[in-house]
């Protein structure tokens, strides 16, 4: 009976990063690096290996365009190359450098691919939608990465190139793959809008990062990033619920379902979900109860609540039917303790009933929940009742 039910029906219909971690780039003028990666360009270009080429091409961009940091590096003698402020400041604060010196890049060779490179980014383009109308997912997501590249080296920025090969990815089932590219967008800010694109694609982004981890079974920090982005949506919340079932963070799923019931206190399913949480915890048999009830409250046909209503109102049972077979003696105490036990017990199975009738009304030809019921009037000494119960049984053989 314990179990949690969560809607995950958001799944979309519809990566490249150069961190400064290679000596090579450390060390080496850009202008070295960018005669490297056009001759290397222009051969995988000749060749028609594309996937190389964009790569290539993407590189040739970086070291042509915009500005490097240049400092002296006090202790090796050398010069060293940083493509961020932030790569530059990490480096000087933890050793001797002289004073960096900005310098801008010149474009030298890009320019001359151009005509090439557009080209070859339309083609690309054409046969990443051919495959992922194919559904070939894999392979389209990593044309549109190609894609995203080679535009990216015509000078211009498409992290919407980069948002379909996420999606891509996300349905050839590679979530690591799909994840690495969403978290690059999310820091970015993505949203995929432009001059003939109104539409904002930042909550789905978001969205299907959450369906790819849940459905991995994996836990990500993006799941906080994304719910303190959207503390208000309901999808976001459910899912990022589910990401903590999933992914075994109990603790974090208990404080989502209680925030999604500050979001939506009309919503059962919430109420359900944190009762169950309560299972778990003895001390908790009140809260557990309250949670089944008002989920109850909200839908009065959510069977699993009634079950696991039933289930935390007998959790005792077992305990009390030890201690009176413990004191099946004659002497005055063994009776005392029996007849206490055996009271407590008709309480228990009496609060039960009226919600295994429930069940039984929502569905009657469940004969576990009708042996249940003939067990609990049996119990609390009601012939009649148990009566029935066996008769319904038995209609239920022939």
């Amino acid at each position: 009976m314990k179990k949690l039910l969560f809607s995950l029906s958001l799944v979309l219909a519809m990566s490249t990063s150069f961190a400064q971690t290679n000596t090579e780039e450390l060390t080496t003028d850009p202008a070295v690096l960018a005669e490297k990666y056009n001759k290397s360009a222009k051969e995988n270009l000749a060749k028609g290996d594309i996937s190389k080429a964009s790569q290539d091409l993407a590189k040739l961009s970086k070291y042509e365009n915009g500005k490097v940091w240049k400092v002296r590096n006090k202790g090796t003698k050398t010069d060293e190359f940083y493509y961020t402020q932030a790569d530059l400041d990490k480096a000087t604060a933890n050793g001797d450098y002289a004073k960096a010196k900005e310098v801008a890049l010149q474009a030298k060779y890009g320019f001359l691919l151009q005509s090439e490179v557009s080209n070859t980014a339309n083609k690309e383009l054409e046969a990443a939608n051919k495959a992922m109308e194919a559904k070939q997912y894999t392979d389209a997501g990593n044309k549109f990465l190609n894609v995203y590249n080679l535009v990216d080296a015509l000078g211009t920025k498409e992290d919407i190139y980069k948002y379909q090969a996420a999606i891509c990815f996300y349905n050839a089932n590679e979530f690591d793959k799909s994840l690495a590219i969403l978290k690059e967008l999310a820091a970015k800010n993505f949203t995929g809008k432009s001059a003939n694109q109104t539409k904002d694609y930042n909550r789905d982004l978001y969205v299907l990062a959450l369906n790819g981890l849940y459905n991995s079974k994996k836990y990500d920090p993006i799941v906080e990033e994304a719910t303190a982005k959207y503390p208000k949506d309901a999808d976001i919340n459910t899912i990022a619920t589910g990401i903590y079932q999933v992914s075994g963070n109990s603790d974090k799923m208990r404080q989502r379902i209680e925030e999604a019931i500050k979001i939506n206190p009309n919503d059962g399913q919430n109420y359900y979900n944190l009762g169950v949480l309560y299972l778990d915890d003895p001390t908790k048999n009140e809260e557990a109860k309250n949670m089944f009830k008002k989920a109850i409250e909200l839908n009065p046909k959510h069977v699993e609540a009634y079950n696991n209503l039933v289930l935390v109102i007998l959790q005792p049972d077992k305990g009390i039917v030890e201690t009176m077979n413990n004191n099946l003696g004659t002497s005055k105490k063994e009776k005392e303790i029996y007849n206490a036990n055996e009271a407590k017990r008709k309480a228990i199975f009496t609060e039960a009933i009226p919600y295994l009738e429930k069940i039984y009304e929502l569905d009657p030809t469940n004969r576990v929940i009708i042996r249940n019921l003939i067990q609990a009037n049996k119990t609390i000494g009601d012939d009649k009742k148990e009566t029935f119960y066996r008769d319904a049984e038995k209609k239920l053989v022939k």
